[in-house]
């Protein structure tokens, strides 16, 4: 059982069920555990690998290859290694936090980088090249595996010559502050960097491909999850151009990124041109938001409460979204009595309008507070699967109906810090911050309401 979480204020600790709350986030992390679910993915058969329905021969023209990439790879790759172990030739991790445990049992034949999150820098753009050097020349009757998991898009980057880092660093930063979706931001990625959108397909021709893929968008698009290394990219630059458009970014992104996508060459830069890579590659989903919210409606009905899963795609602005949760909380505790549970999953998102810390769990929690205030019976949970909500050492936070209360006898004004994109500080103060560590998992966000 995941046994990190915690929570940092005692009032919140003494809400009667703060142990069933917990009991239900480690059943969460644990059913999406990297390690199980590529072990479960992933089958050897004296010399034949079985990947899904994807049937390998093991022979000495038949060489494995691991290629890892996200926050999840790591512990992919171990579940990899523990099935295949002595059998893989030579592989790569790219990821966030590197656990020196984990690359102990890796090495030698897979070795870790680690890349920058939310903001890629330096060690993003090393590490994809290091990577690829790594791979070395590959030929025809090789098979990588591909282990892919969220925050991809970050953690390696590779963009075209014309587009320096700097560039890339900022018009990043723009998208994630502008609100724009995971969906939208992704669209433009793909056709500035040379891995993503496919491209990883076109660098290790000729080798099959086989990509074993954690989900952490909502609708399981497999060519936004990293930008999609592995998956030909349907967009085009014209798309990349109507999102800068829908949000007014173009007084404000850099010269480069424009003229780089106003230039019209080869559809999605000559990456389609040889429709080889596309018949080589399987891309095969093994883990996703859906598996979470199940773990957690099962856990929590097992302990007696009535529960629901209400959605699994969950999207809009954090604080909006917050707010009519925390008013159907009143309601359906109005018109409940039963210890009940019910699930949100998906992923909202925060425009900024001001410089403080947080992230769109917390900000979502921080709105609900406002309409729950006095309320008794109940609370409003929301958490990031990866540990990491936003540029944070919080997973979310926690509010019931004495947060704004607290809050007030402090002298702290909610909608200041709301205005201020503060949701963390104000947590932070209070009481309500629910810190899991890096989950080494990413599978999207979790809401929940209850009433007991």
């Amino acid at each position: 059982m995941y046994t990190q979480l915690q929570f940092n204020a005692a009032y919140l600790r003494k809400i009667p069920i703060a142990d069933e709350i917990k009991t239900i986030l480690g059943s969460v992390f644990d059913s999406v555990d990297p390690v199980n679910a590529v072990m479960n993915a992933v089958r050897f058969y004296k010399s034949t690998v079985k990947i899904a329905d994807v049937n390998i021969p093991l022979s000495s023209n038949n060489r494995m290859f691991a290629w890892g990439l996200g926050k999840a790879s790591q512990k992919m790759a171990v579940g990899l290694k523990k099935v295949l172990n002595e059998n893989i030739t030579n592989g790569v991790i790219i990821t966030k936090h590197t656990s020196p445990d984990l690359e102990r049992l890796l090495l030698p034949s897979i070795i870790t980088f680690e890349g920058d999150h939310p903001i890629p820098a330096e060690r993003s753009r090393s590490a994809a090249e290091n990577a690829i050097k790594r791979m070395g020349e590959l030929k025809e009757g090789d098979v990588v595996i591909s282990l892919i998991s969220g925050g991809g898009s970050s953690l390696a980057v590779l963009p075209y010559p014309e587009i320096s880092l700097i560039d890339y660093q900022q018009m990043t930063k723009l998208l994630l502050d502008c609100g724009a979706t995971i969906q939208e931001i992704n669209t433009i990625r793909k056709q500035l960097d040379q891995i993503k959108g496919g491209g990883l397909t076109k660098l290790l021709y000729p080798a099959r491909i086989i990509s074993l893929i954690l989900s952490d968008v909502v609708g399981d698009a497999l060519d936004v999850i990293a930008s999609g290394p592995t998956v030909l990219t349907p967009s085009t630059k014209q798309d990349a151009l109507q999102v800068i458009e829908k949000y007014h970014l173009y007084s404000k992104l850099p010269e480069s990124v424009l003229r780089f996508l106003e230039t019209e060459i080869i559809q999605n830069d000559q990456k389609v041109s040889n429709n080889r890579h596309v018949q080589i590659v399987d891309n095969i989903l093994i883990g996703n938001n859906r598996i979470a919210a199940n773990a957690a409606k099962n856990t929590a009905q097992g302990m007696g409460f009535q529960t629901e899963i209400i959605t699994k795609t969950l999207q809009g602005e954090a604080r909006e979204v917050g707010s009519r949760l925390g008013m159907e909380l009143k309601k359906r505790i109005e018109l409940n009595q039963e210890k009940s549970c019910w699930i949100y999953g998906g992923e909202t998102t925060v425009t900024m309008h001001g410089n403080g810390k947080g992230g769109r769990n917390q900000e979502l929690v921080l709105s609900a507070a406002k309409e729950i205030e006095g309320l008794e019976r109940g609370c409003i949970l929301s958490i990031a699967t990866d540990g990491e909500d936003g540029p944070t050492d919080a997973a979310g936070a926690i509010a019931d109906g004495n947060s704004l209360e607290a809050g007030r006898k402090m002298g702290l004004d909610i909608k200041k810090y709301l205005e201020n994109n503060d949701a963390y500080s104000y947590f932070d103060k209070v009481g309500g911050l629910i810190r899991t560590g890096p989950s080494g998992t990413n599978v999207n966000d979790l809401v929940f309401l209850f009433a007991y």
